[in-house]
């Protein structure tokens, strides 16, 4: 009975109550400049967390199997600090215009998830013969050329944001 009694106290003064916090995601809506069917597109989600606890990432879904989370970027983000989630799209299985959703549940304030999105078109191989850019584009990977190095592969070009596209919309901080 004593043992009940001790365990029961010590549950009691516990305090499980874990601080919400305030996060909002930088660009929240993302338009990709278009890859090559088969590439890989490297997303890089910046977190921003204003709040005074530490923001406690429980759960990451997509809206498709060919988005998938980095593994040891599932993890917190201190308090008044940034972090980053890094995730992969494999367009093996999309042509055309491809748009998905992430979103990022946890321990938030005001809204139960965040939410960021992304588009991008992929471009089907050419059942063709190659035209001179696509010889070009071979000639020029082969040799691991200066322009490569400099520029950087076409399917690494970043992301840009329209004026059309709200920051509170997608961000669902309000």
């Amino acid at each position: 009975m004593l043992k009940l009694l001790m365990i029961l106290s010590v549950m009691v003064s516990c305090d499980y109550k874990e601080q919400l916090v305030d996060v909002k995601i930088v660009d929240p809506v993302r338009h990709y400049y278009p890859i090559l069917q088969g590439q890989e597109l490297n997303i890089i989600i910046e977190l921003e967390n204003k709040s005074d606890s530490p923001f406690k990432i429980t759960d990451i879904l997509t809206s498709c199997g060919c988005v998938v989370v980095k593994k040891g970027t599932f993890d917190v983000i201190p308090a008044q600090s940034t972090g980053y989630l890094e995730l992969t799209y494999n367009s093996n299985k999309n042509i055309g215009l491809v748009n998905h959703f992430i979103y990022i549940y946890g321990n938030l304030d005001k809204v139960n998830k965040l939410e960021a999105n992304f588009d991008v078109h992929v471009v089907p191989d050419a059942l063709y013969t190659p035209d001179y850019e696509e010889l070009y584009r071979k000639e020029v990977d082969s040799k691991a050329g200066t322009k490569n190095a400099v520029e950087g592969n076409e399917n690494e070009k970043g992301y840009y944001t329209s004026s059309d596209d709200s920051d509170e919309e997608n961000n669902n901080t309000n």
